[in-house]
């Protein structure tokens, strides 16, 4: 519906094709074909390539457990395809030091080979070309592995756990402690009363 046709006399016939408001969707090859009942059609091609400035169509955050390996990517879309730079607290990175950046055309990753404290936190990938500049921001994030339960208070002889519930547990002297809901002693005692 943006194509429009206009045709102009010069010295021989001349067609014209007009795209008005081009998107980027209309990037492509267009066909002109001239045909007369003298000879075969003659057929030529032109590819028509629209410029425009990066988006970012994805960005992925990640979360790492400290001593492995973790990667963040970032993707945008731009013609021409934009350059990538990675910054963390507005300091450039550079592959260095366990860090490694990766870029092909339209995507762009940051690995960081052991994950110590230090990598924790939020990063930025900006995409550029000579058209704009945008960015997305990243978390790198600390993986919390399941832990047992431990003692979180010591009176006299018995400790006391985080986790509650029916059972026993050992004291700090080797005494065991029996924790017993009231509800079981009481259907306990009534099945001893009636000789269940």
């Amino acid at each position: 519906e943006n194509l429009c046709f206009s045709g102009r006399e010069f010295e021989g016939e001349e067609e014209y094709l007009e795209i008005l408001g081009i998107t980027r969707e209309q990037s492509g090859k267009y066909e002109c074909k001239a045909a007369n009942e003298v000879s075969s059609a003659d057929v030529k091609q032109v590819k028509v390539t629209v410029n425009y400035p990066p988006t970012i169509t994805e960005s992925k955050s990640n979360e790492a457990t400290t001593g492995r390996q973790a990667s963040l990517k970032c993707e945008a879309s731009a013609v021409p395809a934009p350059d990538f730079e990675w910054y963390r607290d507005d300091t450039r990175i550079n592959s260095a030091n366990g860090l490694e950046i990766k870029s092909t055309e339209g995507q762009s990753s940051l690995t960081v080979t052991n994950v110590t404290e230090e990598h924790y936190g939020n990063y930025t990938c900006v995409a550029a070309n000579k058209l704009g500049v945008t960015n997305a921001s990243l978390v790198l994030f600390k993986r919390v592995l399941p832990t047992i339960p431990h003692p979180i208070q010591e009176i006299g002889t018995t400790v006391h756990f985080k986790q509650k519930g029916p059972g026993s547990v050992r004291g700090i002297n080797g005494s065991i402690s029996l924790a017993v809901p009231l509800w079981l002693l009481a259907a306990s005692l009534l099945c001893l009363l009636s000789k269940c």
